[in-house]
């Protein structure tokens, strides 16, 4: 446990230099499992072809701003 700064160390002003994470430096990484047998044998290269369809819809919807410069990857086991 890290000890806590004394009172005087403490921003006590609102903090205006605060700002979002520019997209460009966003990162998310998760897992899919799936119990249907029949996407339980696609393989990788059919994995990548879902995700850039998802991808580029996610490009060209209503949120397009935010993923401008979208990619997914699929990693081998």
């Amino acid at each position: 446990m890290m000890p806590m700064a004394p009172a005087q160390m403490c921003e006590t002003t609102p903090m205006v230099k605060i700002t979002g994470v520019p997209a460009s430096h966003t990162s998310i990484s998760g897992t899919i499992s799936t119990t249907n047998i029949i996407m339980a044998n696609w393989s990788n290269a059919m994995w990548q072809s879902i995700l850039n369809r998802a991808v580029r819809r996610l490009a060209l919807g209503p949120l397009r701003s935010h993923f401008f410069s979208a990619t997914a990857i699929v990693g081998g086991n």
